[in-house]
């Protein structure tokens, strides 16, 4: 086998301003002495971002799009809760398959994570679930995730929200101008260093309501209004240097979204070529590719992941086991997509049988490393791992017996 490149040691390398890039930036701040509280260039960053959306608005007949930045997209759905202004111990609809933050947002929020099972075709919670699930338990919020950066349905979600009168709030993390922003529904995306528009840290909630904005800003600079506090908050204004950086990053977007695009292209062709017999996820070609996620005939993605690793590929299991695994929130209810529901305290043998779709996830998803600065030995390397990984075991001999005299 190949050598392997250290790039290949890694699963995500962020693709990010130089210094010379930044610079003018930077020198900005040193004029301006400003360097948080809602600076001039993270302004400019919100103004810029808010009509570079504007331009890509795919939603007709709607209300403009108005956004706030904030330090993490972790902040972005717990204040996006807030504003909801849900019940004290709310039911809030999660799927099984995600990141921690969506849970721990929830909790934060003073309300109840519901763990749900999802879709295995689209491998996201839709709304077709969350209105079953709606009709068997109480549900007061709905946070659907767009799973490795491929968006959710805006139009449906948009139509469960005016059915339902459930509110609806999108973890879009990774999937920023991918995913249409609704016109009844929040979205939160992440500016962190992994994903395709990277800041190193940081977060957008966008809306069609001004208002809800704006509230989430005053929640953002300790529920203060001119130095006044009129309600409960926190700090999650994001500074001017993440500012700047942000500034440069919309400067070179379309070199970022191309390159990404391109080497998702190549691995993907590469993997085909090779007919291993992997799946891609539906709708990838919506997404501004985040991380590359593949589905196997065979229930073994733990083991084909150890191969991998053993090979000295950094493979992953990005958004796996299911949160129900995760010891921390063992105590969740959990419901499958027919709306029969398990408590906390279950049995795990019991909620493993109910939440079919979500295992099925754990025991054929996986993924490779994924990133802009592979090279095309680093492909070759991948798919030759990979076919080693998935060839049938061979049968070791075994020593004769020796007769007993």
């Amino acid at each position: 086998m190949q050598e392997t490149n250290p790039m290949l040691g890694r699963s995500m390398v962020p693709d990010m301003p130089s210094v010379g890039e930044l610079l003018p930036w930077l020198r900005r701040i040193d004029a301006g002495r400003w360097y948080s509280n809602f600076g001039p260039l993270v302004t400019e960053f919100e103004q810029r971002m808010q009509a570079h959306l504007a331009a890509a608005d795919q939603v007709t007949r709607a209300e403009p799009i108005a956004l706030t930045t904030l330090i993490s997209c972790y902040h972005a759905l717990q204040i996006g809760l807030q504003i909801l202004h849900l019940p004290e111990n709310a039911n809030v609809l999660v799927p099984s398959v995600t990141f921690p933050a969506c849970p721990l947002a929830v909790r934060h929020a003073r309300a109840r994570a519901v763990l749900a099972d999802i879709d295995f075709e689209t491998w996201q919670l839709t709304p077709a679930i969350a209105r079953r699930i709606a009709t068997r338990m109480p549900i007061h919020a709905v946070m659907p995730v767009a799973v490795y950066g491929v968006p959710v349905p805006a139009e449906e979600w948009d139509r469960f929200a005016e059915d339902t009168g459930i509110p609806v709030i999108i973890d879009a993390a990774a999937a920023l101008e991918a995913q249409p922003i609704p016109r009844h529904c929040l979205v939160a995306h992440s500016l962190h260093a992994t994903k395709p528009f990277s800041i190193g840290e940081g977060g957008l909630l966008i809306a069609r309501d001004r208002k809800l904005i704006e509230e989430a800003r005053c929640i953002a600079n300790f529920g203060t209004q001119n130095r006044i506090a009129v309600r409960d908050g926190s700090n999650a204004k994001l500074s001017e240097y993440h500012g700047a950086v942000a500034l440069a990053q919309l400067a070179r977007w379309a070199e970022v979204k191309q390159r990404r695009r391109a080497m998702f292209a190549r691995l993907r062709a590469a993997i085909e070529d090779a007919d291993l017999g992997l799946a891609f996820q539906k709708g990838i070609e919506q997404a501004i590719p985040s991380t590359f996620m593949l589905e196997m005939d065979a229930p073994r993605a733990e083991t084909m992941t150890a191969a991998l690793n053993e090979r000295g590929i950094l493979a992953h299991r990005m958004y796996l086991p299911p949160l129900y695994h995760h010891p921390h929130f063992a105590d969740l209810a959990i419901v499958q997509t027919e709306g029969y529901s398990l408590p906390g305290a279950a049995p795990k043998a019991q909620k493993v049988a109910l939440m079919e779709n979500s295992e099925q996830m754990q025991r054929h998803l996986f993924g490779l490393p994924f990133h802009a600065f592979l090279e095309e030995r680093d492909i070759a390397c991948m798919i030759e791992a990979l076919a080693e990984a998935m060839s049938p075991p061979r049968e070791q001999s075994r020593p004769a017996k020796t007769a007993r005299a």
